[in-house]
């Protein structure tokens, strides 16, 4: 298995455990009253910022982790580089997030059209990140298998 698809199984399970553990910590503080969230969009906006600071923190830990076990395990201390397939890769990774994080937007505007909470804005737009994120990194693994 070559670095690039270690480093996409990595951050597919970090972006897992992070979101995960992190919606649980807020839905369990949303159940013991200490934060409301139901049309408090500033304690929205609180989560958010939160969140990206303790996701970006939080990768940056896994990231120095996974490539301190991967140059332990294979020897190699340096990482390769990337060259014209990875980037094509990663352009059409990229691409595939895109498109799936732009239907999740319109799907969470949909919901807002339709009369559903305003909570579900936040949430849909949550998911529709975590989803698009587990596309890009599963398409590069997929083409870096498949070949572009």
């Amino acid at each position: 298995m070559s670095y690039r698809e270690k480093e996409n199984i990595v951050n597919i399970f970090s972006t897992l455990l992070i979101t995960s553990v992190f919606a649980w910590k807020v839905y369990q503080k949303h159940l013991a009253g200490s934060i409301e969230l139901n049309d408090n969009f500033q304690t929205w906006g609180i989560v958010f910022l939160i969140f990206a600071g303790v996701s970006i923190v939080a990768r940056i830990v896994i990231y120095i982790i996974f490539h301190i076990i991967n140059a332990i395990a294979t020897r190699e201390e340096d990482i390769p580089k990337e060259d014209e397939r990875d980037k094509l890769i990663k352009l059409k990774a990229t691409r595939n997030s895109h498109y799936t994080f732009s239907v999740g937007f319109f799907l969470a505007i949909i919901a807002l059209a339709i009369g559903w909470p305003t909570y579900w804005l936040f949430i849909l737009f949550v998911i529709s990140g975590v989803i698009s994120e587990l596309i890009d990194n599963g398409s590069q693994m997929y083409y870096y298998r498949k070949g572009v």
